[in-house]
């Protein structure tokens, strides 16, 4: 009798504890928006700056970001936040339909990239 009472608790703990952790749980994954890939790249506009934002699920440390490919958009400082970086056009080398490239990093090594194109 007391080994069905236990094999019961033990399923109630084990129910009750993975109900507390959403389905859609990604620690060490950055997601990015505006998020584009390659293929894909996020329109955005080159008369006006844009804010890039960075999420990380259990991650509350600092994120830096910067331009690794492509001369039109230049992450403004600072370069390391908490989640929240404004991307600007960079003056005369910015033209429509040039795709960049912008790399976001957590302090634990993991990285993202996003793909803009200049419209």
């Amino acid at each position: 009798m007391h080994g069905v009472r236990r094999l019961f608790l033990a399923v109630t703990i084990a129910c009750g504890s993975s109900a507390c952790t959403h389905n859609n749980f990604t620690p060490n994954v950055i997601q990015l928006n505006p998020h584009g890939t390659a293929t894909s790249p996020a329109n955005e506009s080159i008369t006006s700056s844009f804010t890039l934002t960075a999420v990380e699920d259990g991650y509350t440390g600092l994120f830096t970001a910067q331009t690794i490919v492509g001369t039109c958009w230049v992450v403004q400082t600072p370069t390391t936040t908490s989640g929240a970086f404004t991307v600007a056009p960079e003056g005369l080398t910015c033209a429509k339909h040039e795709v960049d490239k912008i790399q976001v990093k957590d302090a634990k090594g993991n990285s993202a990239t996003t793909y803009i194109n200049s419209v």
